[in-house]
């Protein structure tokens, strides 16, 4: 019976923290579909296609080696990339210490499913150990998303102190440079990555887009090359500079009226998900009897694991419904 309760438990959990995510996801979509157009103009020329060269048959023997080489690459490129996204996600959270903060979550996971498996078994030990990492990563995903909309509310005045300081005379790079001395965390953390590359010779818009893909920053990308174009060609960049200011705060205040509007659809979306779920925890809490008789039935089993299936596509359906659309 508590065995039961455990199981309908995490699962409850674990759909509100798929919620959680399907809910940060959708607002990250929604806040980068208003400045993606105007990324995203750039037209990449068509590649020449070249004759396919003839390839030489490999003796039999080979194909085995060949197989475990291409597996083992696969594998080490699979950690390489998973190395590269741990060390992304650390950087747009802030912290400091990634190594410290993995090791305590692995600790904590690992002892809250460990004292899990030995009272209920181990299907909830591996549950509760997998809800843990999921609050981790949750939690770790909404510092991310709080640091870059920081970030993209520091870029108007960023780009006024660098308008400020090419109509008194500056050059771009040298406005661009004293700009960053005044700006204020996490903006100043954001561009300071981009300085070494700057240094090694690279490009303003390389450096600046490299920083906004780490950072998931489009408008960085957008700025980039408009310091590039001044740097090379150029022209009035201060004007350029002035009216990209005033897009990205009018941006930000439709983003905001457009949240505000939306707020009564979204929390009856949040009242309808996770009415089912609570008033099915209260039953099972209050009642054990009620629902042990269904549970020991095969056909009330079933039941149960359709109840499950369709509180997750209402949930689905209701995220799908809420969703703001551009």
């Amino acid at each position: 019976m508590y065995r039961a309760v455990a199981i309908i438990a995490m699962l409850a959990l674990l759909c509100a923290a798929a919620a959680l995510m399907l809910w940060r996801r959708g607002t990250h979509t929604r806040e980068r579909a208003l400045t993606e157009r105007f990324v995203d103009r750039q037209v990449q020329a068509p590649r020449p296609q070249h004759a396919p060269r003839p390839v030489a048959s490999a003796p039999a023997t080979a194909a085995p080696k060949g197989i475990a080489s291409g597996i083992a690459s696969g594998i080490a490129s699979g950690i390489a990339r998973g190395r590269a996204a741990f060390a992304n996600l650390m950087h747009r959270a802030g912290i400091e210490r990634p190594r410290a903060l993995a090791g305590t979550t692995l600790g904590i996971a690992a002892c809250a499913g460990l004292w899990c498996a030995l009272r209920a078994g181990p299907v909830i030990g591996a549950g509760v150990a997998a809800l843990v990492l999921a609050a981790v990563y949750a939690w770790l995903a909404w510092r991310a998303q709080k640091r870059q909309q920081r970030i993209v509310r520091q870029l108007p005045p960023f780009l006024d102190g660098i308008v400020r300081m090419i109509v008194i005379g500056h050059s771009v790079p040298a406005a661009f440079q004293a700009a960053l001395a005044s700006a204020e965390a996490p903006l100043s953390e954001c561009l300071q990555r981009a300085l070494p590359m700057l240094r090694t010779g690279a490009e303003i818009d390389h450096a600046l887009g490299a920083v906004a893909r780490m950072y998931r920053v489009r408008e960085l990308e957008l700025v980039g090359s408009v310091l590039r174009v001044s740097v090379k060609y150029g022209g009035r960049s201060d004007v350029m500079l002035d009216r990209m200011a005033a897009m990205m705060r009018d941006l930000e205040q439709a983003s905001r009226e457009l949240v505000a509007l939306s707020t009564e659809t979204r929390l009856s979306s949040w009242v309808l998900g996770l009415l089912p779920i609570l008033l099915g925890a209260m039953v099972i809490v209050t009642n054990p009897a009620y629902f042990d008789a269904m549970w020991s039935d095969a056909l009330g089993k079933r039941l149960v694991y359709v109840a499950v299936a369709l509180q997750m596509l209402g949930a689905w359906l209701l995220y799908r419904l809420a969703r703001l659309r551009t």
